[in-house]
């Protein structure tokens, strides 16, 4: 047997996964800017209530994919660890733990690199750069991000001074 061509990109076990995890994301997205928009008493919430819950379950089986399947190449580890920045941000319960969890891809750029020329590289860079465009767009879900939760920025007000 001989091996492909470098030119040419084939899916490892991991990449394949990956792959899927961004087309689950998009889909986590926009079925929970469905159901945040909508009101309960609608009488198709019931439904989009069902999609925003297979979609969040599409998304964490794609994570466990990724995280059980065996890294074959180089360029599947920066996958992987995007795939774990992906679970803590789906599992995060407060916006503390989701803005932790998403503070590591600009903290730890290293883990989410994938250099080379080659068109595997380019693949997996073209698949980091889609996923991170999904969690900044989850960033701005409800269910993400609590809104009550955020304290506004309101200046401390000096006490007055006696005159």
């Amino acid at each position: 047997m001989t091996e492909p061509a470098p030119r040419h990109f084939i899916h490892t076990p991991i990449s394949r996964a990956f792959s899927g995890l961004v087309a689950a994301l998009a889909d986590h997205v926009e079925a929970e800017r469905d159901i945040s928009a909508a009101d309960s008493r609608d009488p198709g919430f019931a439904t989009w209530l069902l999609d925003a819950e297979a979609a969040r379950t599409g998304v964490l089986g794609r994570i466990d994919a990724i995280r059980s399947a065996e890294v074959i190449r180089p360029e599947d580890r920066p996958l992987r660890h995007m795939a774990v920045i992906c679970y803590l941000l789906m599992q995060a319960g407060s916006n503390a733990e989701f803005l932790e969890a998403r503070q590591v891809l600009d903290r730890a750029p290293a883990l989410f690199a994938c250099p080379g020329d080659g068109a595997v590289a380019w693949r997996c860079r073209q698949m980091l750069r889609s996923t991170r465009l999904r969690i900044r767009e989850m960033s701005a879900l409800p269910c993400h991000i609590d809104p009550c939760e955020i304290e506004p920025d309101v200046p401390e007000i000096a006490a007055p001074v006696p005159a």
